[in-house]
């Protein structure tokens, strides 16, 4: 009995959390232009999912007017990594290009984190030629951003200690993101 009454309550919990915080919608089958239906030759019901946009860690104005940088995530990826997500937003209409000057790579290359405990400096961790390992490649030269495209970048870095739970992030044309509680 316990065990059912806890089953409807986490139920009803997860529904209400998933409605209220937009994570998904129901759409009216009247208002669908698709020719897909049931059996029946009724419109089949259709139930959108979409994640709700994450918050982020923390946002600060960018180098170039009009851009900011939301600090996405930073966690653990396995025992030596860690791996940080960020990524370039504006408001603009038309759109911004980033200056990445000639290589894209340049947007993670010189980012790096400090643990304040242990005084200890973090780069972005290269590949064996020597490039930061980004999921910017060196043939990307598409980096306009537009309110609707913006540009989500990560990085892998060293692992500090287990016991370091708070890190810094310093990337390039921001403020500092200090003190940033990081999942483990």
């Amino acid at each position: 009995m316990l065990n059912r009454l806890f089953a409807a309550f986490t139920l009803f919990i997860i529904t209400s959390v998933q409605f209220s915080c937009g994570g998904a919608s129901v759409v009216d089958p009247t208002d669908s232009e698709s020719d897909v239906g049931s059996a029946a030759g009724r419109p089949a019901e259709a139930v959108i999912a979409s994640a709700p946009e994450l918050e982020p860690l923390a946002v600060s104005a960018y180098a170039i007017d009009g851009v900011s940088i939301e600090l996405l995530n930073i966690s653990r990826t396995g025992a030596d990594a860690i791996t940080v997500r960020w990524q370039y937003r504006t408001r603009v209409i038309e759109g911004i290009r980033l200056d990445a000057g000639d290589d894209p790579l340049d947007l993670a290359r010189d980012a790096y984190l400090y643990d304040r405990v242990h005084k200890k400096k973090y780069m972005v961790i290269k590949d064996n030629t020597g490039q930061p390992v980004t999921n910017i490649h060196s043939d990307d030269r598409s980096l306009t951003i537009s309110p609707d495209a913006p540009l989500v970048v990560s990085a892998k870095f060293p692992a500090p200690p287990d016991n370091v739970k708070r890190i810094s992030v310093y990337l390039l044309g921001v403020r500092p993101f200090e003190d940033v509680v990081f999942s483990q």
